[in-house]
């Protein structure tokens, strides 16, 4: 299936915007600005009318976290969104306006987890900040059945490090989790990497990045690490994975590794590939692709995280004779 003819303007747009930014501003600061900029504007319009958003207070929590919902009414579904960001930068109002649409999709509300960011906390402060947020929500009587956890880019990578962690402290796990363009594996050694470095239309090779986010974030630690590379995780005992991805972005081999790895832990891994669709489509509402991915992720977590069970139709006995 081609490409929708929004997605072709939309990566000539970043190819010429965002590319670039990643490529030549070699301060966080200056990057966090501009980012900060471009969310203030473009993101708050893509924010559906009729979002509600609250804030949520965690006790002792060092992070910032807000409920998302497309409307005020009671929702059983919880999701514990986990925004991307290359764990140094956020976008709170794109995110919220992508969430938004997903929970309306989905009938379900979102905790945002605005986790603590590197270079000023690196590992394993984000880790221990999604950790904290599942446990606050079950702290509040939500059953795991009820939650999915889901998370774009480096949150992609943070949802699978999350599930890992909660596996390993002996808490029950969420009914599924999904995840939108993933990184995996922050050792950037994936084929993918240098195979799509000019077709991926937002982010630049590790080798044109004025500045390099995995020393900021990894820290003392190993970048192989399963906390970190989750894709070097052990995945047995992980509930139902869904990843979106595209086959043009760098990050590619990193969903199709994980999804590889976890039929070999006989994890359920459905991994959806969209043509030519730039890193986290998702978030841009006018494309036709993100409806569509935004829509297969809903039913994917209808199936989950069903409401009430179908009524059993009552058994006749014959009559007798």
């Amino acid at each position: 299936m081609m490409q929708s003819w929004q997605t072709d303007m939309l990566n000539l747009q970043l190819s010429l915007s965002m590319k670039p930014m990643f490529r030549f501003l070699g301060s966080v600061d200056r990057v966090r600005s501009l980012v900060n900029m471009m969310d203030l504007t473009i993101g708050k319009l893509g924010i559906p009318r009729g979002t509600q958003r609250t804030k949520a207070n965690i006790p002792g929590a060092p992070f910032a976290a807000e409920w998302v919902s497309h409307d005020d009414s009671p929702k059983k579904r919880v999701i514990l969104y986990l925004p991307g960001g290359a764990y140094i930068l956020r976008m709170p109002n794109t995110h919220t306006g992508m969430v938004s649409r997903l929970c309306r999709m989905a009938d379900a509300k979102a905790l945002m987890a605005y986790y603590r960011l590197a270079p000023e906390h690196p590992f394993p402060a984000c880790l221990e900040d999604a950790v904290m947020a599942y446990k606050w929500l079950l702290k509040k009587g939500i059953s795991p059945k009820q939650i999915i956890i889901a998370g774009d880019s480096a949150g992609g990578g943070l949802t699978m490090s999350t599930l890992l962690s909660i596996r390993d402290q002996g808490l029950p796990a969420p009914a599924c989790a999904y995840m939108l363009s993933p990184l995996l594996d922050v050792s950037d050694n994936a084929a993918s990497r240098w195979k799509n470095a000019a077709s991926d239309k937002a982010l630049p090779s590790a080798h044109k990045r004025a500045i390099n986010p995995r020393p900021l974030f990894v820290g003392d630690y190993a970048i192989d690490d399963p906390l970190i590379s989750p894709l070097f995780g052990d995945y047995h005992g992980l509930p139902p994975l869904y990843v979106q991805v595209s086959d043009s972005e760098m990050l590619l081999d990193d969903s199709l590794r994980m999804a590889r790895r976890g039929h070999t832990y006989q994890v359920e891994v459905k991994v959806d590939i969209w043509r030519k669709v730039p890193h986290v489509w998702q978030a841009f509402p006018f494309l036709p692709e993100s409806r569509d991915a935004l829509g297969k992720a809903a039913c994917f977590i209808r199936e989950q995280v069903p409401l009430s069970k179908p009524a059993k139709r009552p058994i006749k006995t014959p009559e007798p004779a």
